[in-house]
Formats: structure tokens, C-alpha cells, sequence
């Protein structure tokens, strides 16, 4: 807004006649384009060079990378290998084809394919993006759903095999978050509510940790699910350190605001909600275990929910002391010491 005086008809109104002027420059900034190719593109190029240029499979590789790098081509999501299978497709192609033919024919050959689909998309981001756009997302969740259908009726007991169809699904969404839907998210839920098993639980709190990382809408949807009750009964099994280490990453990943894509997020509410529910619990914990590995999880869930000064008081009346006693047990550890510090 600027003041200024203004002539219209030769004559200058004063300023004080005027309205204030607004002015909107727009700032047209030079958005570095990053060109981007299909991997069908990249592996008809590697072709070539194989066919036409009579070049190895290791050279063909080189070459087409380096084309692709000196155009300023992001090869990022592109598998770069030529480790095909049968015909034209990639491993990761034939694997999910698999699995759509036996899921529909026999659940248990489906399994037998789930550890070569796990190694496949662990390789990297590329893997994981093809299998996505091959459709596994749908495929797994289906398998999920009859596998924890067998499970709750006796049919099979095995949580193994849960577990493994679960962490198919984990290795899935590891940097693709988007594939999730709603009807993942009550499937989630409905599993942590019927299911006490620990390894089943540990294997639910990783997906839901897979999925809330730099994702605002499946905060909010697996948030929205009530799902502070499963988290209060999950932090009662104070023997399993390896659920509750769990547990206390998706407490604090549901705090997240990492999503560039949303320009407000519900990190804070989140917080304080979380904050008024598990606090005292979390600080009764904290005083059952000073020592590490499960006292730095604590004090970084506890820092994370203390974002109102209603609850830094509420724990600083229930601590009794604690983090003196964290400070003495841990005075040789650097990292619990700056950790106890801050909170």
C-alpha cells in the first residue's frame, strides 16, 4: 500500500481524500523445469543400444544414462537395471502379475511370491513406483483382508503369515504414502482393535508409520480414526520394548507438519490431543525406564507433545523428579543428557 496523491482532471486531491492504493506486482520467478521420462522410455533406449550399437547390457546402461544426465533428465524413479524377467517385463512387473493370477486362484501361492516382491521393492523409490503403477497396492490389501479374515475366524493362526502380507504392504508405500485409501485406513484400524498379537501390532505401527511420513491426509485419516485408544492400550504392554519403540514413533510422527503440499496442517492440535491423553502414562514409563535404548524414544515423544503450558505443568507435577534421575543414570551419554535437557 502506498499513499500518494493523485491528478485527475489537472487537479491534485490531497491525501487525506484518498484511499490508500494497492499495488500487486507479480513476481514471475523462473521455475527450474526437471524434465522427466517413463521407464518404458528408458528401457527402449538401453534396448537400442543393445541392438543397433551391439553394446553389452552393462554398456548399454552406461550409455543411455549418460544421454539421459547430459539432457538434464531426472533418472531418479527410473530402474536402472536390466534385470528382466520373462519377456519384456522388469522382476517387480512379473511378481505383481503373479500375484494378481494366484490371489484369485490360491492365496497360498500368492505368499511364496511376497519375499522376491519385499527384496524387490527395497531396492529403491524406482521399484517401489512401478509396482505401485502395476497396481500391487490393491492386490496386497485384498490379500490383507482375506489373511486377517482367516486369522480372526481360526481358519489360520499363523500371524507369520500376517505379518508378512503386512510387511509386503510396508515395503510398498516406503515413499509412497498416496497409495493409501480409506479403505486401508479401516482395515488399519480394524486390525489394531481385534488383533493382540505383539508381532502383528509392531508390523501395523510400522505401516502406519510408513504412511504418516510427509503425508498431512493420512494424519488425519488414520488420526480421525480413534486411534489414541489403540495407542493407550498399545503403551500398557510395558514388557514388549520393541512395540512400544513402535508406538512411540507414530505418537510423534502423527505431530508432523512436513507436508509441503498442505499449507496448514493439524500438527499442533494432534499434539495437544495426544498431549492430554498419554502424557501421564508416558511419564510413568519414563520413570520405569532411565536407561536406554527406550528413554530417548520417551523424552523425544514427550518433547513433542508438550507444545501448551497446561501440560508442561501437568508433567512437571507427575515427574517426581525423573529426569534428575535420567541425568544420573545417563551422565556418560551424551545424546540422553541433551535430550533430558531440553525437555
Amino acid at each position: 500500500k502506498f499513499k500518494c496523491s493523485w491528478l485527475i482532471n489537472n487537479t491534485i486531491l490531497p491525501i487525506s481524500e484518498l484511499n490508500y492504493i494497492k499495488v500487486t506486482f507479480k513476481l514471475k520467478e523462473k521455475l527450474k523445469m526437471v524434465r522427466v521420462i517413463s521407464q518404458e522410455t528408458y528401457d527402449e533406449v538401453v534396448k537400442e543400444n543393445m541392438d543397433e550399437l551391439d553394446m553389452t547390457p552393462e554398456e548399454a546402461i552406461k550409455e543411455a544414462i549418460a544421454q539421459f544426465e547430459a539432457q538434464g533428465v531426472d533418472l531418479s524413479n527410473i530402474m536402472k537395471d536390466l534385470a528382466l524377467g520373462s519377456g519384456d517385463d522388469h522382476l517387480i512387473s512379473v511378481i505383481v502379475c503373479k500375484l494378481k493370477e494366484s490371489i484369485k486362484v490360491d492365496q497360498n501361492e500368492a505368499l511364496n511370491h511376497l519375499d522376491i516382491f519385499i527384496n524387490e521393492c527395497n531396492k529403491d523409490i524406482a521399484h517401489r513406483l512401478k509396482a505401485g503403477k502395476d497396481g500391487a497396492y490393491n492386490v496386497l490389501i485384498e490379500l490383507l483382508e482375506s489373511k486377517y479374515k482367516a486369522y480372526t475366524t481360526d481358519l489360520c493362526k499363523d500371524e507369520q503369515v500376517l505379518v508378512k502380507v503386512i510387511d509386503s504392504v510396508v515395503s510398498l508405500l516406503n515413499g509412497q504414502p498416496d497409495l493409501l485409501d480409506q479403505n486401508g485406513v479401516h482395515l488399519i484400524k480394524r486390525l489394531l482393535d481385534n488383533t493382540n498379537n505383539a508381532d502383528i501390532l509392531t508390523a501395523m505401527l510400522r505401516l502406519i508409520n510408513v504412511c504418516c511420513l510427509k503425508h498431512e491426509k493420512n494424519r488425519q485419516n488414520i488420526y480421525n480414526t480413534n486411534i489414541i485408544d489403540n495407542l493407550k492400550h498399545i503403551l500398557s504392554v510395558k514388557e514388549n520394548k520393541k512395540l512400544l519403540g513402535e508406538c512411540l514413533q507414530v505418537v510423534r510422527r502423527l505431530c508432523l507438519d512436513d507436508d509441503v503440499r498442505i499449507e496448514f496442517g493439524k500438527a499442533h492440535e494432534h499434539a495437544r490431543e495426544l498431549g492430554s491423553h498419554l502424557l501421564e502414562q508416558l511419564t510413568i514409563l519414563l520413570q520405569e525406564n532411565t536407561k536406554p535404548p527406550l528413554v530417548s524414544e520417551l523424552m523425544l515423544t514427550m518433547a513433542t507433545l508438550l507444545v501448551r503450558n497446561e501440560l508442561c505443568a501437568k508433567v512437571a507435577e507427575a515427574d517426581n523428579g525423573v529426569l534428575f534421575t535420567v541425568l544420573a543414570d545417563n551422565f556418560d551419554n551424551v545424546g540422553v543428557v541433551q535430550q533430558a535437557n531440553k525437555l
